[in-house]
């Protein structure tokens, strides 16, 4: 049975393995830049969002039979959401997990005023692309780096 919870920063630890999961999965499908991954360290990028207070962070996580399968971190300040990151274990997508972990956290960035929900997506994550697209979400602008 599906499971769909919040968490306090204080229990973030637990979505470490999944997370590095996602380190690698992009890592590995990046053609040019796959190195900006290979050296994040998840208490490092997870210290960033200690800025945040409880009622401007959502951290949710997935559990699927009593087993960890998904996470969603989003935050908000003024009418500004951004889901910063998610994650759905391999053997767990396309399952509906990941739309709805999004579908609580667009309701909850909504019902807090946001006018606007931004996501960065990897141009080479075209499956994910696609997921956000169906969610209603549509390109804005495009960084280019220099290799």
């Amino acid at each position: 049975m599906l499971i769909i919870k919040d968490i306090p920063f204080s229990e973030v630890s637990i979505i470490k393995d999944l997370w590095e999961k996602n380190r690698k999965y992009h890592e590995n499908i990046s053609e040019y830049f796959g190195f900006l991954y290979t050296d994040l360290v998840f208490e490092e990028r997870i210290n960033t969002f200690d800025v945040y207070d409880k009622k401007h962070i959502k951290i949710s996580i997935a559990e699927n039979n009593g087993k960890l399968s998904g996470y969603c971190i989003s935050t908000f300040e003024g009418t500004n959401g951004e889901t910063h990151t998610l994650h759905v274990d391999v053997n767990e997508r396309n399952n509906g997990i990941g739309r709805k972990l999004m579908d609580a956290h667009i309701n909850w960035l909504k019902n807090n005023g946001c006018k606007s929900i931004n996501i960065t997506v990897a141009i080479e994550n075209t499956n994910t692309i696609d997921f956000y697209k169906s969610l209603g979400f549509r390109a804005n602008t495009l960084e280019m780096k220099l290799t």
